[in-house]
């Protein structure tokens, strides 16, 4: 996502009344938000049984600090995570202060982690024998 500002030097319209182009391709990227950046996460201690889970992440800048990721975890039989340490060690952007992260796993409900900023480490709570598709959703300041 750019950092720049708005373009406050340029006219907002041109003399007939028309928006500048400017002015239209910054807030065309302000409504359309960034993209997101993929990455695969990488995990320590999280149990997996019955072969390799698949792991893929997203992260969204959605400002210059703010960092909103989301990492789904699709079990090949059944995954677990142990509160304190399971956790994803190589999260891409730096994170500057302590941020939030939740899971939730088809309707079996979820719970609350975090991201460390001394470690850059994503905490995730735990979860026992879970067999469907578990989300990792959380939101950081991070670049």
């Amino acid at each position: 996502m750019a950092t720049e500002s708005p373009p406050i030097r340029h006219n907002l319209t041109e003399e007939n009344g028309a928006i500048t182009m400017p002015w239209i391709l910054y807030f065309n990227q302000t409504f359309n938000g960034d993209g997101g950046t993929p990455w695969t996460p990488t995990f320590v201690s999280l149990t997996e049984v019955g072969g390799s889970a698949t792991i893929t992440g997203r992260y969204y800048q959605i400002s210059r600090y703010l960092t909103y990721f989301n990492i789904l975890i699709d079990p090949a039989t059944n995954t677990s995570a142990t509160a304190g340490t399971t956790y994803v060690d190589n999260f891409p952007l730096t994170s500057y202060s302590n941020g939030v992260c939740a899971t939730v796993a088809n309707k079996l409900g979820g719970g609350l982690g975090m991201v460390e900023a001394s470690s850059n480490r994503i905490y995730v709570p735990a979860w026992s024998t879970v067999t469907s598709a578990i989300n990792v959703m959380g939101i950081v300041e991070a670049t």
